[in-house]
């Protein structure tokens, strides 16, 4: 009996082995399909916020933040934004003190900062960069002025570890999109 059992199992040993691989190839791939369709969602959420997230005027009401540390503000992509409004505080300082005498612009111009920052908070695929490029699409519309258009580009992409990693979202990111043909202005002046 016992070398009944001994020729069974050598017949029946492969069989089982490579069912048992193909189970756990199963299990891996229904775990990794899970956390893909996970992420569809998260994606999904992420990208109704960045179009919902508009400037507000309790974001440009209210004191100005102080002048940020520049060693402190340059350490990081994000940079300094003490007052949690989502444009980094030099940026916000230099277009308040440039342009305090033309709301319409600086309003405009504070909405653009606020979407370029976006860049560097929230995008982590081509949705969520396609969704941040539209916003700032909106923004430059309502500047309508290449040149300060231009001029924010450059207070907000400062260093070369900023202008660097839009670079690579970019490469790695980009797509084909389409930009919103209405509601440039967030706020109404």
């Amino acid at each position: 009996m016992k070398e009944f059992l001994h020729a069974v199992w050598r017949w029946v040993r492969w069989p089982l082995y490579i069912a048992a691989g193909l189970f756990v190839v199963f299990v891996a791939l229904l775990f990794w399909r899970i956390q893909v369709l996970e992420g569809d969602k998260q994606t999904v959420v992420d990208v109704a916020r960045i179009h919902a997230y508009k400037l507000t005027w309790s974001d440009i009401n209210g004191d100005l933040p102080p002048e940020p540390d520049a060693t402190a503000n340059n350490a990081t992509l994000v940079g300094v934004d003490s007052n949690s409004n989502g444009i980094r505080d030099d940026v916000e300082r230099a277009i308040y003190l440039k342009y305090k005498d033309n709301k319409r612009v600086a309003i405009a111009m504070l909405q653009y900062a606020k979407e370029l920052q976006m860049e560097f908070t929230d995008v982590y695929n081509s949705e969520t960069l396609v969704a941040v490029i539209q916003e700032e699409g909106r923004g430059s519309l309502c500047i309508l002025n290449n040149k300060i258009v231009d001029s924010i580009d450059e207070m907000v992409i400062n260093t070369e570890q900023r202008k660097k990693y839009q670079e690579d979202i970019f490469r790695k990111y980009m797509t084909s999109y389409s930009l919103p043909s209405t509601g440039e202005c967030d706020i109404i002046f």
